[in-house]
Protein backbone atom coordinates (compact mmCIF):
# COMPACT_ATOMS: atom_id res chain seq x y z
CA UNK A 1 0.00 0.00 0.00
CA UNK A 2 1.34 3.65 -0.78
CA UNK A 3 0.68 6.88 1.26
CA UNK A 4 1.76 10.22 0.28
CA UNK A 5 1.85 12.26 3.34
CA UNK A 6 1.50 15.91 2.35
CA UNK A 7 2.42 18.81 5.01
CA UNK A 8 5.39 21.66 5.05
CA UNK A 9 8.87 20.57 4.69
CA UNK A 10 10.35 18.12 7.48
CA UNK A 11 13.45 21.07 7.97
CA UNK A 12 10.93 23.36 9.08
CA UNK A 13 10.35 24.90 12.51
CA UNK A 14 7.19 23.29 14.56
CA UNK A 15 5.68 20.36 15.87
CA UNK A 16 3.89 19.71 12.56
CA UNK A 17 7.45 19.27 10.76
CA UNK A 18 9.26 17.35 13.52
CA UNK A 19 6.30 14.88 13.31
CA UNK A 20 6.73 14.71 9.11
CA UNK A 21 10.76 14.04 10.21
CA UNK A 22 9.62 11.35 12.43
CA UNK A 23 8.09 9.40 9.74
CA UNK A 24 10.56 9.70 7.17
CA UNK A 25 13.62 9.23 9.64
CA UNK A 26 11.82 6.08 11.72
CA UNK A 27 8.52 4.72 9.99
CA UNK A 28 9.05 1.23 8.75
CA UNK A 29 6.81 -1.05 7.56
CA UNK A 30 6.54 -4.07 5.28
CA UNK A 31 3.05 -3.52 3.64
CA UNK A 32 3.51 0.27 3.24
CA UNK A 33 5.57 3.16 1.70
CA UNK A 34 5.17 6.55 2.24
CA UNK A 35 5.86 9.14 -0.56
CA UNK A 36 6.31 12.71 1.12
CA UNK A 37 5.16 16.41 -0.58
CA UNK A 38 5.88 19.37 0.93
CA UNK A 39 3.18 22.08 0.60
CA UNK A 40 4.90 24.55 2.41
CA UNK A 41 8.57 25.60 3.45
CA UNK A 42 9.08 29.34 4.77
CA UNK A 43 12.05 30.07 2.18
CA UNK A 44 9.82 29.36 -0.83
CA UNK A 45 6.40 29.62 0.04
CA UNK A 46 4.43 30.22 -2.69
CA UNK A 47 7.05 28.44 -5.55
CA UNK A 48 6.38 24.84 -2.92
CA UNK A 49 2.73 25.44 -2.98
CA UNK A 50 1.87 26.27 -6.58
CA UNK A 51 4.33 22.77 -7.29
CA UNK A 52 2.01 21.36 -4.88
CA UNK A 53 -0.67 22.27 -6.65
CA UNK A 54 0.78 21.38 -9.55
CA UNK A 55 2.14 17.89 -9.03
CA UNK A 56 -0.26 16.21 -6.26
CA UNK A 57 -2.71 14.42 -9.08
CA UNK A 58 0.44 13.40 -10.85
CA UNK A 59 2.62 12.11 -7.68
CA UNK A 60 -1.03 9.89 -7.11
CA UNK A 61 -0.69 8.27 -10.19
CA UNK A 62 2.80 7.41 -10.86
CA UNK A 63 3.35 6.10 -7.67
CA UNK A 64 -0.48 4.50 -7.66
CA UNK A 65 -1.17 5.94 -4.36
CA UNK A 66 -3.75 4.81 -1.82
CA UNK A 67 -4.30 7.04 0.98
CA UNK A 68 -3.20 10.38 1.15
CA UNK A 69 -2.24 11.62 4.50
CA UNK A 70 -2.73 15.59 4.95
CA UNK A 71 -0.68 17.16 7.79
CA UNK A 72 -3.41 20.32 8.95
CA UNK A 73 -3.75 23.08 11.70
CA UNK A 74 -5.33 25.91 11.48
CA UNK A 75 -5.84 29.25 8.93
CA UNK A 76 -3.77 28.62 6.03
CA UNK A 77 -2.57 25.39 6.59
CA UNK A 78 -6.37 24.24 6.64
CA UNK A 79 -6.92 26.54 3.41
CA UNK A 80 -4.12 24.83 1.74
CA UNK A 81 -4.67 21.13 2.55
CA UNK A 82 -8.56 22.09 1.57
CA UNK A 83 -7.35 22.52 -2.02
CA UNK A 84 -4.86 19.71 -2.67
CA UNK A 85 -7.55 17.63 -1.16
CA UNK A 86 -10.06 18.59 -4.06
CA UNK A 87 -7.01 17.26 -6.68
CA UNK A 88 -7.26 13.81 -4.51
CA UNK A 89 -9.23 11.30 -7.03
CA UNK A 90 -12.44 9.72 -5.25
CA UNK A 91 -10.84 6.65 -5.49
CA UNK A 92 -7.89 7.61 -3.12
CA UNK A 93 -9.17 7.00 0.85
CA UNK A 94 -8.19 10.73 2.56
CA UNK A 95 -6.94 11.24 6.29
CA UNK A 96 -6.67 15.26 7.88
CA UNK A 97 -4.22 14.83 10.77
CA UNK A 98 -5.51 17.58 13.07
CA UNK A 99 -2.26 19.26 15.00
CA UNK A 100 -4.29 22.29 15.08
CA UNK A 101 -4.02 24.20 18.66
CA UNK A 102 -6.70 27.16 18.12
CA UNK A 103 -8.79 25.76 15.57
CA UNK A 104 -11.83 25.84 17.79
CA UNK A 105 -11.32 29.89 17.91
CA UNK A 106 -10.36 29.74 14.21
CA UNK A 107 -13.74 28.11 13.33
CA UNK A 108 -15.34 30.69 15.62
CA UNK A 109 -13.88 33.75 13.91
CA UNK A 110 -14.78 32.99 10.56
CA UNK A 111 -18.70 33.49 9.13
CA UNK A 112 -21.08 31.47 8.68
CA UNK A 113 -20.01 31.03 5.10
CA UNK A 114 -16.63 29.68 6.13
CA UNK A 115 -18.25 27.71 8.77
CA UNK A 116 -20.40 25.71 6.63
CA UNK A 117 -17.31 24.72 3.83
CA UNK A 118 -15.14 23.85 6.78
CA UNK A 119 -17.61 21.45 7.84
CA UNK A 120 -17.93 20.43 4.78
CA UNK A 121 -14.41 19.63 4.25
CA UNK A 122 -14.56 17.67 7.17
CA UNK A 123 -17.86 15.34 6.44
CA UNK A 124 -16.09 14.66 2.41
CA UNK A 125 -12.63 13.30 4.25
CA UNK A 126 -12.70 9.67 5.01
CA UNK A 127 -11.41 9.90 8.92
CA UNK A 128 -10.13 12.44 11.03
CA UNK A 129 -6.94 11.76 13.24
CA UNK A 130 -6.47 14.43 16.46
CA UNK A 131 -4.26 14.48 19.56
CA UNK A 132 -6.11 13.69 22.55
CA UNK A 133 -10.17 13.22 23.82
CA UNK A 134 -10.58 16.35 24.25
CA UNK A 135 -10.24 17.49 20.50
CA UNK A 136 -11.84 14.95 19.37
CA UNK A 137 -14.92 15.96 20.98
CA UNK A 138 -14.79 19.05 20.06
CA UNK A 139 -14.43 17.72 15.96
CA UNK A 140 -17.29 15.95 16.56
CA UNK A 141 -19.57 18.51 16.90
CA UNK A 142 -18.31 19.81 13.66
CA UNK A 143 -18.41 16.39 11.61
CA UNK A 144 -19.80 12.79 11.65
CA UNK A 145 -16.78 11.68 9.97
CA UNK A 146 -14.99 8.89 11.97
CA UNK A 147 -12.03 9.99 14.46
CA UNK A 148 -9.08 8.80 15.73
CA UNK A 149 -7.30 9.54 18.80
CA UNK A 150 -3.35 9.53 18.28
CA UNK A 151 -1.35 11.36 20.48
CA UNK A 152 1.89 12.76 19.24
CA UNK A 153 4.70 10.23 19.98
CA UNK A 154 8.58 10.64 20.03
CA UNK A 155 11.92 9.27 19.48
CA UNK A 156 13.74 8.75 22.96
CA UNK A 157 17.43 9.02 23.49
CA UNK A 158 19.04 6.43 24.22
CA UNK A 159 21.32 7.82 27.05
CA UNK A 160 19.76 9.45 30.18
CA UNK A 161 21.17 12.56 31.08
CA UNK A 162 19.51 14.44 33.44
CA UNK A 163 21.75 16.96 35.73
CA UNK A 164 19.61 17.83 38.82
CA UNK A 165 21.55 20.38 39.77
CA UNK A 166 21.66 22.04 36.42
CA UNK A 167 20.73 26.16 36.59
CA UNK A 168 19.11 26.49 33.43
CA UNK A 169 15.12 26.55 32.68
CA UNK A 170 14.73 26.21 29.17
CA UNK A 171 11.45 26.89 26.80
CA UNK A 172 11.55 25.61 23.59
CA UNK A 173 8.79 26.82 20.23
CA UNK A 174 7.56 29.93 19.20
CA UNK A 175 7.51 32.38 21.32
CA UNK A 176 4.46 34.87 21.85
CA UNK A 177 1.51 35.10 24.11
CA UNK A 178 -0.10 32.02 23.32
CA UNK A 179 2.85 30.49 24.59
CA UNK A 180 3.16 32.19 27.69
CA UNK A 181 6.01 33.95 27.13
CA UNK A 182 4.82 36.56 28.45
CA UNK A 183 4.25 34.91 31.36
CA UNK A 184 7.80 33.05 31.82
CA UNK A 185 9.49 36.78 32.09
CA UNK A 186 7.23 37.72 35.61
CA UNK A 187 8.05 34.65 36.97
CA UNK A 188 11.67 35.25 36.35
CA UNK A 189 11.15 38.44 37.62
CA UNK A 190 10.14 37.33 40.67
CA UNK A 191 12.05 34.22 41.14
CA UNK A 192 15.64 36.23 40.96
CA UNK A 193 16.21 37.37 44.28
CA UNK A 194 15.57 33.87 45.45
CA UNK A 195 17.46 31.99 43.02
CA UNK A 196 20.44 34.07 41.55
CA UNK A 197 22.35 31.30 39.85
CA UNK A 198 19.15 30.52 37.88
CA UNK A 199 18.75 31.63 34.10
CA UNK A 200 15.75 31.16 31.79
CA UNK A 201 16.22 31.00 27.92
CA UNK A 202 13.63 30.66 24.86
CA UNK A 203 14.64 29.16 22.24
CA UNK A 204 12.39 29.84 19.11
CA UNK A 205 11.29 32.11 16.61
CA UNK A 206 7.84 34.03 16.99
CA UNK A 207 7.89 37.69 18.87
CA UNK A 208 11.20 37.66 19.53
CA UNK A 209 11.63 42.20 19.32
CA UNK A 210 8.81 42.39 21.66
CA UNK A 211 10.30 40.23 24.35
CA UNK A 212 13.57 41.18 23.74
CA UNK A 213 11.57 45.18 24.54
CA UNK A 214 9.81 43.65 27.63
CA UNK A 215 13.24 41.93 28.76
CA UNK A 216 14.96 45.39 28.99
CA UNK A 217 11.74 46.88 30.40
CA UNK A 218 11.79 44.74 33.09
CA UNK A 219 15.92 44.89 33.86
CA UNK A 220 15.99 40.82 33.70
CA UNK A 221 19.39 39.33 34.02
CA UNK A 222 18.24 35.79 34.66
CA UNK A 223 16.43 35.77 31.14
CA UNK A 224 17.79 35.29 27.31
CA UNK A 225 16.89 34.71 24.00
CA UNK A 226 18.97 31.67 22.35
CA UNK A 227 17.07 31.75 19.10
CA UNK A 228 15.64 28.60 17.14
CA UNK A 229 17.59 25.61 18.21
CA UNK A 230 18.38 22.50 16.17
CA UNK A 231 17.35 18.91 17.02
CA UNK A 232 21.27 18.51 17.67
CA UNK A 233 21.24 21.67 19.23
CA UNK A 234 18.65 21.00 21.66
CA UNK A 235 20.79 17.44 22.40
CA UNK A 236 22.92 19.37 23.56
CA UNK A 237 20.81 22.29 25.29
CA UNK A 238 19.24 19.41 27.86
CA UNK A 239 22.07 18.28 29.26
CA UNK A 240 22.53 21.39 31.03
CA UNK A 241 18.25 22.08 31.65
CA UNK A 242 16.78 21.50 34.81
CA UNK A 243 13.62 22.37 33.55
CA UNK A 244 11.30 22.64 30.45
CA UNK A 245 8.52 26.04 30.87
CA UNK A 246 5.69 26.21 28.84
CA UNK A 247 3.37 28.42 30.18
CA UNK A 248 0.64 27.93 27.26
CA UNK A 249 -3.02 29.37 26.69
CA UNK A 250 -3.86 26.92 23.86
CA UNK A 251 -2.27 23.91 22.80
CA UNK A 252 -2.56 20.38 20.91
CA UNK A 253 0.06 18.07 22.15
CA UNK A 254 3.04 20.07 22.21
CA UNK A 255 6.56 18.00 20.71
CA UNK A 256 8.60 20.07 22.73
CA UNK A 257 7.11 18.27 26.21
CA UNK A 258 7.57 14.97 24.72
CA UNK A 259 10.88 15.47 23.62
CA UNK A 260 12.16 17.15 26.96
CA UNK A 261 9.90 14.03 28.79
CA UNK A 262 12.14 11.64 27.04
CA UNK A 263 15.53 13.46 28.18
CA UNK A 264 14.31 13.11 31.06
CA UNK A 265 14.37 16.56 32.06
CA UNK A 266 10.59 17.06 33.62
CA UNK A 267 8.42 20.20 32.60
CA UNK A 268 5.87 22.81 34.26
CA UNK A 269 3.08 23.69 31.70
CA UNK A 270 -0.46 24.43 31.89
CA UNK A 271 -4.00 22.10 31.82
CA UNK A 272 -4.70 22.77 28.21
CA UNK A 273 -5.49 20.77 25.15
CA UNK A 274 -4.00 17.14 25.89
CA UNK A 275 -1.08 18.40 28.05
CA UNK A 276 -2.61 17.08 30.97
CA UNK A 277 -2.90 13.71 29.68
CA UNK A 278 0.82 13.25 29.67
CA UNK A 279 1.92 15.52 32.55
CA UNK A 280 0.20 14.35 35.57
CA UNK A 281 1.12 17.36 38.58
CA UNK A 282 3.29 16.47 40.97
CA UNK A 283 3.76 13.36 39.61
CA UNK A 284 6.14 13.12 36.50
CA UNK A 285 6.25 17.10 36.91
CA UNK A 286 4.07 19.90 36.94
CA UNK A 287 0.69 21.53 35.97
CA UNK A 288 -1.37 25.14 36.83
CA UNK A 289 -3.73 26.83 34.93
CA UNK A 290 -2.89 29.56 32.00
CA UNK A 291 -2.14 32.57 33.44
CA UNK A 292 -1.06 32.02 37.11
CA UNK A 293 1.56 33.68 37.88
CA UNK A 294 2.07 33.05 41.80
CA UNK A 295 1.21 29.64 41.32
CA UNK A 296 4.18 28.96 38.50
CA UNK A 297 6.56 30.85 40.70
CA UNK A 298 5.22 28.94 43.77
CA UNK A 299 5.48 25.26 41.95
CA UNK A 300 9.47 26.53 40.37
CA UNK A 301 10.13 27.30 43.61
CA UNK A 302 9.16 23.70 45.56
CA UNK A 303 10.98 22.10 42.44
CA UNK A 304 14.35 24.10 43.05
CA UNK A 305 14.25 23.56 46.98
CA UNK A 306 13.73 19.77 46.56
CA UNK A 307 16.55 17.38 44.94
CA UNK A 308 14.59 14.27 45.49
CA UNK A 309 11.48 15.80 43.82
CA UNK A 310 13.60 16.44 40.36
CA UNK A 311 14.84 12.94 40.44
CA UNK A 312 11.57 11.42 40.82
CA UNK A 313 9.84 13.86 38.17
CA UNK A 314 12.84 13.30 35.85
CA UNK A 315 12.79 9.47 36.21
CA UNK A 316 8.98 8.93 35.69
CA UNK A 317 8.98 11.65 32.78
CA UNK A 318 10.88 9.37 30.68
CA UNK A 319 9.28 6.46 32.35
CA UNK A 320 6.19 7.70 30.81
CA UNK A 321 7.19 8.49 26.99
CA UNK A 322 8.83 5.15 26.90
CA UNK A 323 4.90 3.17 28.05
CA UNK A 324 2.93 5.95 26.11
CA UNK A 325 4.63 7.92 23.81
CA UNK A 326 7.35 5.70 22.15
CA UNK A 327 7.72 6.51 18.39
CA UNK A 328 7.70 2.85 17.16
CA UNK A 329 4.18 2.10 19.11
CA UNK A 330 2.98 4.96 17.34
CA UNK A 331 3.82 4.12 13.84
CA UNK A 332 2.01 0.55 14.54
CA UNK A 333 -1.02 2.07 15.34
CA UNK A 334 -0.78 4.44 12.05
CA UNK A 335 -0.08 1.25 10.04
CA UNK A 336 -3.05 -0.17 11.92
CA UNK A 337 -5.07 2.77 10.46
CA UNK A 338 -4.20 2.91 6.90
CA UNK A 339 -4.84 -0.79 6.95
CA UNK A 340 -8.14 -1.03 7.87
CA UNK A 341 -8.51 2.86 6.01
CA UNK A 342 -7.98 1.23 2.72
CA UNK A 343 -9.51 -2.48 3.55
CA UNK A 344 -12.76 -1.25 4.41
CA UNK A 345 -13.04 -2.42 7.89
CA UNK A 346 -12.61 1.02 9.87
CA UNK A 347 -15.39 1.01 12.40
CA UNK A 348 -17.25 4.20 11.13
CA UNK A 349 -18.20 5.38 14.53
CA UNK A 350 -15.22 7.79 16.53
CA UNK A 351 -12.95 5.53 18.56
CA UNK A 352 -9.50 6.29 20.61
CA UNK A 353 -6.16 4.59 19.18
CA UNK A 354 -4.31 2.24 22.35
CA UNK A 355 -2.03 4.49 23.76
Amino acid sequence: MNILMVGPDSNEKGGMATVIDNFKNYYASREHRIYFLNSWSIVSKWRREWQAVRSIRRVIREKQIDIVHFHVAQKGSFFRKALLKRLVPRRVKTIFHMHASQFDVFYEKNNWIARFWIRKIFKKTDHIVVLGENWANYYRRLTKTPISVIPNAVHIPEKYTYDKNAHTIVTFGRIGKRKGSYDILQVAKQLEPLFPDLKFVLYGDGEIEEIAAEIKQLRLNNVSLGGWASKKDQKSILTSSVLHFLPSYHEGLPMAILETMAAGVPNLSTNVGEIPSVIQNHENGMVTKPGDILAMIAQIRAFLENEVIRESYSEKARTTIEMNFSIEHYHEVWSDLYTSLKTGTMDRSSKKEGF
